[in-house]
């Protein structure tokens, strides 16, 4: 395997990309999940009584991932679990930034454009993470705003499952002793729980004091509700296979160091977090059981 480094400046921002393999088809698959979510993020936006606000989602839809999210949708798929963890992790992310945290790193960064629309401090170095080829087409889509990444952007093209990209982040100037806000969404549901425990091993040894993880991951009654059998089948049949839910994502957390606030869609429809506006019953179905959650180191 061979690595290709390419720096680009974009604006007030800096972008450095770095460049590594995949492993095949599935990641392919994946990958283009990515942008349907955005789709549903622009979907949103154009209500009049949007929940999630992202004005920059439209330029991330194009007509395959347009063609892509229609037939989710059509097969049972829901938009609930996208728009409020979008939502809460805006909230989460602009606290911790306000409290003086510097890192962002965003793992299975896919079409999040937080860097580009949340106005983050010029002293922000925002690290992306995802897989070949998915990082530059995004950067591609979004470059009529490229003057609006006003923080430090820093893009690593890597996979996830090898055991490069702790290293590769390091090198890219990302200083584990210090807090770091880490965002992992939409990255669990394909994951096994193995797998998710070897990544949380990995944030906590790269994360310092008053650091912030970010994640959500499908409620295992997700699995069990006959509602969502149509459209579990039907990412099967795309190559991205939904993998793992859990019962209690607050607990697991907290078995590998951090300190869990863990709510359910439905939880958060009935107001059970503070800080974060009850989402609309139309986002929190039934059908769609589902975590998201902020942690702090123990």
């Amino acid at each position: 395997m061979t690595d290709t480094d390419t720096g680009t400046n974009t604006g007030a921002g800096t972008v450095t990309a770095t460049a590594t393999g995949t492993r095949g088809d599935e990641a392919a698959a994946v990958k283009e999940t990515g942008f349907i979510t955005a789709v549903i993020r622009a979907m949103e936006h154009e209500r009049p009584d949007a929940y999630l606000a992202d004005h920059h989602a439209e330029l991330l839809s194009t007509p395959r991932s347009r063609l892509m999210a229609r037939e989710a949708l059509a097969a049972g798929g829901t938009v609930g679990s996208v728009i409020v963890r979008g939502r809460f992790g805006d909230i989460a992310l602009q606290e911790a930034v306000a409290d003086g945290v510097t890192q962002v790193v965003c793992l299975a960064a896919g079409s999040d454009t937080r860097a580009w629309r949340l106005g983050l401090p010029a002293r922000t170095r925002y690290f992306e993470v995802d897989l070949p080829g998915q990082l530059e087409a995004k950067e591609a889509l979004l470059a009529p705003v490229a003057d609006q990444l006003a923080c430090d952007r820093v893009a690593l093209s890597e996979d996830l499952r090898g055991e490069t990209w702790p290293r590769r982040l390091r090198e890219a100037g990302h200083e584990p002793g210090r807090a770091t806000v880490w965002i992992v969404e939409g990255l669990l549901p394909y994951l096994r729980l193995e797998h998710f425990a070897g990544l949380l091993s990995r944030i906590r040894s790269l994360s310092g004091p008053g650091s912030v993880l970010l994640v959500d991951a499908p409620h295992s009654a997700y699995f069990r509700d006959p509602a969502n059998e149509e459209f579990l089948a039907f990412m099967a049949s795309r190559g991205s296979a939904f993998r793992l839910g859990l019962d209690d994502l607050g607990g697991l957390l907290g078995a590998h160091g951090w300190r869990a606030e863990a709510y359910t869609l439905g939880g958060l429809a009935e107001g059970t977090c503070s800080w974060v506006p009850a989402p609309p019953a139309r986002l929190c179905p039934p059908r769609d059981h589902h975590w998201v959650a902020r942690a702090r180191l123990a």
